[in-house]
């Protein structure tokens, strides 16, 4: 009989890695405070010759993040279908008596002002995977550099000779504190390209945006923006298809640490509990049952997904 450890970033923030997304935010202001400082002006086609393109693109994702999930990005990925730029775009500067004709005029420059501005608005956000790329790389810098410590009874914990090891984080905590050679890093880690986003499947960019009317926003282009933006689960799926075809009734614990169980992973929790023993214990740490409604929760997806065994706590 044999274990398998599931890993959320909340094992990394255990260890004192500043790893939430909030940090990630942290790390966009360190880096451009004038993104900050700029983040609710509107902006003008004229203006964006006088600003650095990374600077606006950060100005961009501060503007529609914190719309979207608020100051602390606590759901960030979610919000990631959430981009609305109406709130940094002009409105049309319409005079006072002016003819049917006019405002025609008026409008239709109006609108292919805001096609050309909101082109540089969907150049700038293939930027915000560079920024979560380079955050993540100073992450990772600091880990391999020793400055966080391993956890003795984890340690021996994760000294199992048959243990398995799948992780959702992308940095390499388990290799390098607790020198384990083999971690299925599921959305790929550090150095390798990023499995991440929201988990809607059909979502347009008129659903949300406060557009007071501008057709201009109904453009497939923005919807194919939010659509990039979605997770890919199958891919990580196709590429660790022999974990999953290996995993069988051998595997009757199961220590989750960390882990929120988003919607978009359900996927690959279904997978697991399918090929598992029915009689399986799924273990939580004993710091996440101190938040009995969260805990909840999380045994109740569990149970929709099909688990049949059950649940205990351990000392993460």
């Amino acid at each position: 009989m044999s274990s398998l450890f599931i890993f959320g970033n909340g094992f990394d923030l255990a260890h004192g890695i500043p790893s939430e997304y909030n940090d990630f935010r942290s790390f966009i202001i360190e880096q451009y405070p004038n993104a900050l400082e700029h983040r609710d002006e509107v902006i003008c086609l004229e203006g964006i010759e006088h600003i650095d393109l990374d600077e606006f693109a950060a100005e961009i994702l501060l503007n529609t993040m914190d719309r979207a999930a608020g100051c602390d990005w606590h759901n960030f990925e979610e919000a990631l279908a959430l981009i609305d730029f109406d709130e940094k775009l002009p409105r049309p500067n319409h005079k006072e008596n002016e003819t049917p004709e006019e405002d025609h005029k008026l409008m239709e420059q109006h609108l292919l002002y805001l096609d050309a501005l909101t082109d540089v608005f969907i150049d700038s956000s293939k930027w915000w995977e560079e920024f979560f790329r380079f955050w993540l790389n100073g992450i990772q810098k600091e880990i391999d550099n020793g400055i966080y410590a391993p956890k003795d009874h984890l340690a021996k914990l994760f000294s199992e000779s048959d243990a398995q090891f799948m992780t959702f984080n992308y940095t390499k905590t388990l290799q390098r504190l607790y020198k384990i050679p083999k971690v299925i890093h599921i959305h790929n880690r550090v150095g390798q390209k990023l499995v991440w986003g929201h988990e809607k499947e059909n979502v347009s960019y008129a659903q949300f945006s406060n557009n007071h009317g501008s057709p201009f926003i109904m453009a497939s282009s923005l919807n194919e923006m939010l659509m990039s933006f979605k997770k890919n689960t199958e891919r990580p799926l196709k590429k660790y298809e022999q974990f999953f075809k290996k995993l069988d009734f051998s595997v009757d614990r199961v220590y989750s640490y960390g882990f929120s169980y988003g919607k978009a992973d359900s996927v690959y929790i279904k997978k697991i509990i399918s090929k598992i023993n029915p009689s399986t214990i799924w273990y939580f740490t004993a710091y996440e049952a101190s938040d009995k409604e969260a805990l909840q929760k999380k045994k109740v997806k569990l149970r929709r997904y099909g688990f049949k065994g059950t649940f205990k706590l351990f000392d993460g």
